[in-house]
């Protein structure tokens, strides 16, 4: 690597980022779409200021991308461009005198770390998060050499990028204060900041209009249900290896001993380094934490570990080692994933869009419901171009569908009932597609009354007696601007185990009879068989669900609760 001379480096610079570049569109062509990058593909569909999960940026710039090709290029297109956007804005970040002598060093740290890879085909919001930090980290080193206005205003944009990607650039940009919280004192930065709130108001300003979705899901809902393991926490040490690769004792080295290194920027990389890995250490207590969400560590630990192994030629030949076994790997994982049949795996970039034409072909004349996954909605979205609906249960979780004003407006008599689970009334059968199975029912009589809200009316004292005759008082609240005859309604009491994976209900009869007037609500009491109550630590959590047709499953009618049982 030394031997490079300055105009040499300049080439190899350039050259490597066109062919990554050309390999990453390539990839994106021949490779199947996730279905999460399909979900992502279908908030594109309408654009806004927010989406249930996340920022709007990912949807507006698959929008561009889909505007300019098709298929699955159009949904990845710009994630390849991004990539190399990134490699080229963190060289001007480094700083090391040396610098142009290793520019194969700088190269291989990224083409080796195993999660960068992914954000160069891939299209999720991870992959302008990764942009936008580096912006940031350019504007903040260069703010610390010059206080200069310019740097400011590039500030104000890298942290708008960063919000609008993704949440967790309130981190990045939380840590880096902290690491120098005089900053606060130059008008100058304030002013940064406040360009940053004023252009990220139309997000919060659609946050508050639909009553702060995506706060309340990813601080609550997300976890609400969950139990704490161990396996979570030590996942989470295992995530931060896996982040980087084979390459990770190199790289947490280089971090370790330049820890106690002096300037503001390293400080500041530390921060942001410790910060992430503490925050999400803390939240693996609350439930699981996913690699993804220790991306934001990886630009400020290659920026350290480049300076390391310059300083330090020794590590080189080893690191180099390291790099090569990871990129070999790398390679190998997406051969396999762009060229289906190569290994006996459904894999879940596999099948999916013969599995959704083969669906609307069987199933023409019917609106298409999936339960539970919003991920097959969105897969058989993208690849039919006929928009589904989506309803979850207990075993389902909120999303972007509930947002969508005709979700579960249904036009045509039929509808194709689709679950990843058989029954024995399904009439299609796709057994081992990608992660899934897909059944499919018909149903003709199916009423959607999938917002109806059934709530107990004291959620906080729920006691369950071990004996026949059990009654709940409940509140049933009728949103729509028609009349519901209870009688359509079949109740049952659910019962969820301590991870919401597995379910069974119990049947009730409604004291109440007779029809529930349009946007109004109704007291009653539900009764049941309370010995039919199953074991009430494994299943130790309690809701109530409706089913509007035999052939339906039961649509979450209210919040999950922790209930007694006494004899």
């Amino acid at each position: 690597m030394n031997s490079f001379n300055l105009k040499t480096s300049r080439y190899l610079f350039h050259i490597a980022l066109s062919l990554i570049l050309i390999l990453n569109i390539a990839q994106a062509f021949s490779t199947g779409l996730l279905d999460d990058e399909a979900y992502y593909w279908a908030y594109s569909q309408n654009l806004a200021f927010g989406y249930f999960d996340h920022p709007p940026l990912v949807a507006l710039y698959i929008w561009i991308s889909d505007f300019l090709f098709s298929g699955e290029l159009g949904v990845r297109f710009f994630s390849g461009i991004m990539y190399v956007l990134m490699i080229f804005i963190f060289w001007k970040v480094t700083d090391h005198p040396k610098k142009k002598q290793y520019t194969g060093l700088y190269l291989l740290l990224f083409f080796s770390t195993a999660l960068l890879n992914v954000y160069g085909f891939i299209t999720v919001p991870d992959a302008p998060l990764m942009l936008f930090i580096a912006l940031f980290l350019l504007g903040y080193k260069t703010y610390l050499k010059n206080q200069s206005i310019a740097s400011c205003i590039l500030l104000a944009v890298a942290m708008t990028g960063m919000l609008y990607s993704k949440y967790h650039g309130v981190l990045v940009i939380f840590f880096a204060l902290i690491s120098n919280v005089k900053v606060l004192k130059d008008p100058k930065i304030l002013l940064s900041g406040l360009i940053t709130i004023i252009l990220f108001f139309p997000h919060l300003h659609w946050q508050y209009v639909h009553d702060f979705p995506s706060i309340r899901y990813h601080l609550y809902e997300r976890v609400s249900a969950t139990s704490y393991k161990l396996e979570y926490t030590l996942l989470h040490f295992v995530n931060a290896i896996i982040i980087v690769g084979f390459t990770f004792p190199i790289i947490y080295k280089a971090f370790f001993k330049g820890f106690g290194k002096k300037g503001l920027f390293y400080k500041s990389l530390n921060y942001i380094i410790a910060g992430f890995f503490l925050f999400f250490f803390l939240s693996s207590y609350r439930g699981h934490v996913q690699a993804q969400w220790l991306a934001p560590m990886i630009l400020p630990l290659l920026f350290i570990t480049f300076n390391y192994l310059i300083e330090n030629k020794y590590q080189i030949k080893l690191f180099n080692y390291l790099a090569i076994l990871n990129i070999s790997i790398i390679l190998i994982a997406r051969m396999i994933i762009a060229n289906e049949g190569i290994i006996p795996v459904n894999l879940s970039f596999y099948g999916n869009k013969k599995w959704a034409l083969e669906i609307k072909e069987k199933a023409k004349n019917t609106d298409k419901l999936f339960i539970n996954s919003y991920q097959n909605a969105s897969i058989y979205w993208f690849y039919t171009k006929e928009k589904p609906h989506y309803q979850h249960n207990y075993l389902g979780r909120k999303n972007q569908y509930g947002l969508m004003k005709d979700n579960l407006i249904f036009r045509k008599d039929s509808i194709a009932y689709i679950t990843n689970s058989e029954n024995d009334y399904s009439v299609i059968n796709n057994r081992g597609i990608g992660n899934d199975s897909i059944f499919v029912s018909f149903i003709k009589d199916l009423k959607p009354f999938f917002k109806i809200k059934i709530d107990f009316v004291d959620k906080n004292n729920i006691n369950i007696p071990n004996s026949e005759e059990t009654n709940l008082d409940v509140l049933i609240k009728n949103p729509y601007d028609f009349d519901i005859h209870i009688d359509d309604l079949e109740i049952h009491i659910v019962f969820s185990n301590k991870e919401n994976s597995e379910i069974y209900s119990i049947s009730t009869q409604a004291d109440y009879k007779g029809v529930l007037k349009a946007y109004s609500e109704s007291a009653t009491t539900l009764r049941f068989n309370g010995k039919d109550v199953k074991n009430a630590e494994e299943f130790l959590n309690i809701g109530i669900g409706i089913r509007t047709s035999e052939k339906a499953g039961f649509v979450k009618a209210s919040s999950l609760s922790r209930y007694k049982r006494y004899n």
